[in-house]
């Protein structure tokens, strides 16, 4: 599992955008990512809390060497003025040893201080990295809801052409309807009309059939 430091450089150094392009889900993708982000700012917070109260131990320790070799120099004067240099000569290995002790501490104190500025400056920079990840998830959100709405939109339409085309179906159906009802009217009206033609032809007929008995009779 790697350290939250290396996770860091990762993220760092990482580029969000050309991550979202090739991922099938950004929406899923951008989510990991700042999930991923807020641990390592999490974890990157409390390493910096430790070295604060590790910086802290350093400095009162730091006090407290620095005050007893401040006692032993003292003791070192205070012999010499007795004129007991055995008892200055011993002050003053004390104070040496403090002294590189010192020394120690205040490497320390600097390497902490050192580590906190780093800390600092990566909280920073994850703060930034997160804001700009979320703002981009803000924009995802905003392209999904509109897609979707645009999808609605198109089913909407799909739906209003087919009915629209229902209507203009039923429409010419009814259209038809009536052309038939009117042929099957014009055709029923002309039927009468030749019945009555042909009942005239014949009495014409029967006409000419009388003139002729009559012409017969006659002659």
């Amino acid at each position: 599992m790697p350290s939250v430091f290396s996770r860091f450089a990762d993220i760092i150094s990482s580029n969000i955008n050309a991550m979202l392009d090739k991922a099938e889900n950004p929406s899923k993708m951008i989510r990991l990512i700042i999930g991923e982000m807020e641990d390592t700012l999490v974890e990157i917070k409390a390493a910096t809390a430790q070295a604060m109260a590790e910086h802290v131990h350093a400095k009162r320790r730091r006090n407290e060497l620095q005050a007893t070799m401040d006692m032993w120099l003292d003791r070192a004067k205070q012999a010499v003025g007795k004129n007991r240099d055995d008892l200055a000569r011993i002050a003053l290995v004390q104070k040496r040893e403090l002294e590189e002790e010192l020394k120690s501490q205040d490497f320390q104190i600097s390497e902490l201080e050192a580590i906190l500025q780093k800390h600092r400056e990566e909280i920073e920079q994850l703060d930034l990295k997160i804001t700009q990840a979320r703002e981009r998830e803000k924009i995802l959100a905003l392209r999904q809801e509109q897609a979707e709405k645009s999808i609605l939109v198109s089913g909407q339409m799909k739906r209003f052409d087919l009915a629209s085309a229902q209507i203009k179906l039923g429409r010419l159906d009814q259209r038809l309807d009536r052309l038939e009802a009117e042929a099957d009217l014009e055709k029923s009206l002309r039927r009468p009309i030749s019945a009555e033609k042909s009942l005239e032809a014949q009495f014409e007929e029967l006409d000419d059939s009388i003139e002729l008995e009559l012409k017969s009779l006659k002659a």
